[in-house]
């Protein structure tokens, strides 16, 4: 990684800086359109947002129970601030230690949290979502992800995203699969203003 790589990479971990880049690539659409068709969220959900960033997913989720965990303080202060009581939000790295409830949450997210993880990470994140979520709850991924369809320009730009870990649609399957039996994939290429494909995952 070069070091304009590393230095746009620590910008981003600025929540303002990280907000108006989200609201120029992909605009508060791209929120309404998550929550409406996949997140889907009822009136009194238990949530737990695993990666929360400065929890800008809130907005959008109505009248919820929402817990967020990110390790990144600059992010937490911000959505302290900005949602006081409407959220509990804790500054360290979310496991079985430091999650209170078991068996509790209606939905577990992981917001563009995978592709930072190697394979053992990002398994034991699927079994940490499957310990915190009720029987009937659902986990829901979201992560770039190469396919054989995408533009070249499209790969170009997910080859420089902050993630170390993009994988192939088959590859994050495989990890989800070992913790989940039931697993709906969406490949959206439209999701942001520019060339980018995600993958959503709902177990």
């Amino acid at each position: 990684m070069n070091q304009t790589t590393r230095d746009i990479r620590s910008i981003l971990s600025i929540p303002a800086v990280y907000r108006l880049l989200q609201n120029v690539v992909a605009g508060s659409s791209a929120y309404v359109g998550f929550v409406q068709e996949y997140i889907r969220p009822h009136p009194g959900d238990r949530i737990l947002d695993i990666g929360c960033g400065p929890g800008d997913i809130l907005s959008y989720l109505g009248d919820v129970e929402y817990v967020g965990f990110d390790e990144n303080p600059s992010y937490i202060e911000s959505a302290k601030a900005r949602f006081g009581d409407r959220a509990t939000l804790y500054c360290s790295r979310v496991s079985t230690e430091t999650l209170e409830q078991k068996a509790y949450f209606d939905i577990v997210l992981a917001v563009a949290i995978l592709h930072h993880l190697d394979d053992m990470e990002a398994l034991q994140l699927c079994e940490l979502a499957r310990i915190a979520l009720k029987p009937s709850g659902r986990f829901i991924s979201l992560d770039a992800c190469y396919t054989q369809d995408q533009s070249p320009l499209a790969r170009w730009i997910i080859s420089h995203d902050r993630g170390q870990y993009i994988r192939t649609q088959e590859e994050y399957i495989k990890i989800a699969s070992q913790v989940f039996s039931n697993i709906r994939v969406s490949i959206r290429h439209d999701r942001l203003r520019i060339p980018y494909t995600h993958i959503i995952m709902e177990c």
